[in-house]
C-alpha cells in the first residue's frame, strides 16, 4: 500500500509540474513528455524500492531506461528546432476551454498512456520471479531489434531533412523505402516484445493493453497527424501508393 501510495505522489508531482511549465509557455505540445518522463519514473521507482534485483529486472529497467532517455532527448531535440509537425501549431491561450483541452491532453490522455504504458515494467519490477527463460532472451532479442530499427530510421530522416539540398522533398531512402514509418514500427516492436518478457511473471499476460495501445496510438494518431501535414504534396501522395504505411514492405511497382 505504501509502494503505491509513493506512486501516485510521485505522479501527482511530476504531472503538476508539467502542466505549470506548459502553461507558463502556452505550449500543449510539452504534454507529449508526459508519458516518457513518466514511465521512467515509474519504472526507476519500481526497481528500487519494488524489485529483487533478479536478472529479468534488471534487464527490463535498463531497457526502459535507454528507451526513455533516447525518446525524451529526441522529443526535446525536435521541440528546439520545431520539427515535429503533430504539434507545430499546438500553442493555448488563456480560455477556460484551452485550459481543460490541455489539462484533458495531460491528465487524460497522455496519463491514460503513461499508467497503461508502464503496466508491463510495473509488473515485473514487483512480481518477477528468479530465473531467465526462452521468452525473456526473444523479448530482450526483439527489444534490442526494434530500438536499432527505429534509432536508423531516425537517423536516416535527420541526415536527410538536415540538407539544405533536399527541402521540400520526401524521404524516400533507407527503412524510409520500405515504410513510412519505419521508426514507429520500431518503437512498436519494442513494446511487444517487453510484453513478451512480462508474459513470464504471474499476471504479465494482463499487460497486453501496453503494446495494443502503442500500436493504435502510432498507426492511427501519430501517422494519419503527420501524413495529414503532407496530404497535399503530389510527390507524398506518390509516396503513399507504393509504400506501406506500417509494417516494412517491399515498395510496389
Amino acid at each position: 500500500m505504501i509502494l503505491f501510495l509513493g506512486a501516485l505522489i510521485l505522479i501527482t508531482a511530476y504531472m503538476s509540474s508539467l502542466l505549470t511549465v506548459i502553461f507558463i509557455t502556452k505550449d500543449k505540445s510539452l504534454g507529449n513528455f508526459t508519458w516518457g518522463g513518466g514511465c521512467i519514473l515509474l519504472t526507476l521507482y519500481t526497481f528500487i524500492f519494488g524489485s529483487s534485483y533478479y536478472p529479468r529486472q534488471i534487464i527490463a529497467t535498463l531497457l526502459i531506461g535507454i528507451w526513455g532517455i533516447r525518446l525524451s532527448s529526441y522529443l526535446l531535440y525536435r521541440y528546439h528546432k520545431k520539427e515535429d509537425l503533430r504539434f507545430k501549431d499546438w500553442k493555448v491561450e488563456w480560455t477556460l476551454r484551452s485550459i481543460g483541452e490541455t489539462i484533458w491532453w495531460v491528465c487524460g490522455f497522455q496519463l491514460f498512456l503513461l499508467l497503461i504504458m508502464s503496466a508491463p515494467i510495473i509488473i515485473i519490477n514487483l512480481c518477477s520471479g528468479a530465473g531467465f527463460n526462452m521468452l525473456d532472451c526473444i523479448g530482450t532479442a526483439g527489444y534490442i531489434m526494434g530500438f536499432i530499427i527505429e534509432n536508423i530510421a531516425d537517423y536516416q530522416l535527420y541526415r536527410f531533412t538536415s540538407n539544405s539540398a533536399h527541402d521540400g522533398q520526401i524521404m524516400k531512402e533507407g527503412l524510409w523505402r520500405y515504410s513510412r514509418h519505419p521508426n514507429y514500427f520500431g518503437e512498436s516492436v519494442m513494446w511487444w516484445s517487453l510484453y513478451l518478457i512480462a508474459f513470464s511473471v504471474p499476471y504479465g499476460f494482463l499487460t497486453i493493453g501496453a503494446p495494443i495501445t502503442i500500436y493504435l496510438t502510432l498507426r492511427y494518431f501519430s501517422a494519419p497527424l503527420i501524413e495529414k501535414k503532407l496530404a497535399n504534396n503530389p510527390d507524398y501522395q506518390e509516396y503513399q501508393a507504393r509504400t506501406n504505411m506500417f509494417i516494412p514492405l517491399p515498395p510496389q511497382s
